[in-house]
């Protein structure tokens, strides 16, 4: 079994963002950019247990992402995502500070069903099916055998990823909805630490809801839970190296419709509890959108 502190001087924490789409039914094509502010706020262990950050401690990092999306034909979306961030950790006794180009997704959601009528007799949400690829063009520093930090994944994970999920949707009344989606991925093996390693496989699970205040504003509020599994090196599964994290997230979004201007903003928290996550990094993000949208 690894220790907690072993489980951090691995280069092996991974991310995904979760699957969203920006190309509205209406619409040909849309771009948004997206910069992300994100500070941590403490460790969970490989056990669960919390521990803030020290008084001398600080992690953060900044993310500047381009998403690009086209909807052809009305059912099917693609969206391209590319991204530059700049990472950085400090403590007594060591620092570290990063930054560079992270790696490329496509993802793609076709929407298989359409949500019921609301005469119909059995209230059947919309059903979305949705693929991802990643590919490992970020400059994953191959030295971060003694990092302290969280970062493994801020400038990208160093190995390809595929993964596929589906997406359920309803309206409970016409300014109301809520949606239920799930999201599975494996990562193939690599060699960004001179060694064979793989990242474990990742599994994401989301909650939530959107409120249409009107017809430009809307807000929305959601539950994710993401898991992964333990990472193997040289062919030996490392105990205690497996993620688990809650998070909530929180978001406000306008939308101009004659100039198909769209602005949005978005807080996300993993909190600071320990029945839940484990093996990762509790956090808080701010992140502002701002796009636009071409029929």
């Amino acid at each position: 079994m690894t220790t907690a502190q072993s489980a951090f001087a691995c280069p092996c924490s991974d991310d995904s963002g979760s699957f969203s789409g920006l190309v509205r039914q209406d619409e040909r094509y849309a771009a948004a950019l997206v910069a992300t502010s994100r500070q941590a706020l403490g460790r969970f262990d490989a056990f669960g247990h919390y521990a803030p950050l020290g008084p001398r401690e600080r992690e953060s990092s900044e993310e500047l992402l381009l998403r690009a999306g086209f909807r052809l034909p009305a059912r099917f979306e693609g969206l391209g995502e590319l991204g530059y961030s700049s990472y950085r950790f400090h403590a007594p006794s060591t620092a570290e500070q990063q930054s560079g180009l992270g790696d490329a997704l496509v993802r793609a959601r076709f929407r298989a069903l359409d949500e019921a009528m609301p005469h119909e007799s059995f209230p059947a949400p919309a059903l979305s099916l949705t693929a991802l690829v990643r590919a490992p063009l970020g400059a994953l520093a191959k030295d971060r055998s003694g990092s302290f930090g969280s970062g493994g994944a801020q400038r990208g994970l160093g190995a390809w990823e595929v993964g596929a999920g589906l997406e359920l949707m309803r309206a409970l009344v016409p300014r109301l909805q809520v949606s239920l989606a799930g999201e599975g991925a494996y990562r193939f093996e690599d060699h960004v630490l001179g060694t064979a390693r793989q990242l474990g496989p990742r599994f994401d699970a989301t909650l939530g809801s959107r409120a249409l205040v009107n017809d430009w504003l809307s807000g929305s509020l959601a539950l994710r839970l993401r898991m992964t599994g333990d990472v193997s090196l040289a062919g030996r599964i490392l105990e205690g190296t497996s993620e688990r994290l809650l998070s909530v997230i929180v978001g406000v979004s306008a939308t101009d419709d004659k100039t198909r201007f769209r602005s949005a903003v978005t807080l996300i928290l993993d909190p600071p509890a320990g029945a839940i996550s484990r093996g990762s990094t509790a956090a808080i993000s701010l992140g502002v959108s701002l796009g636009i949208g071409i029929r």
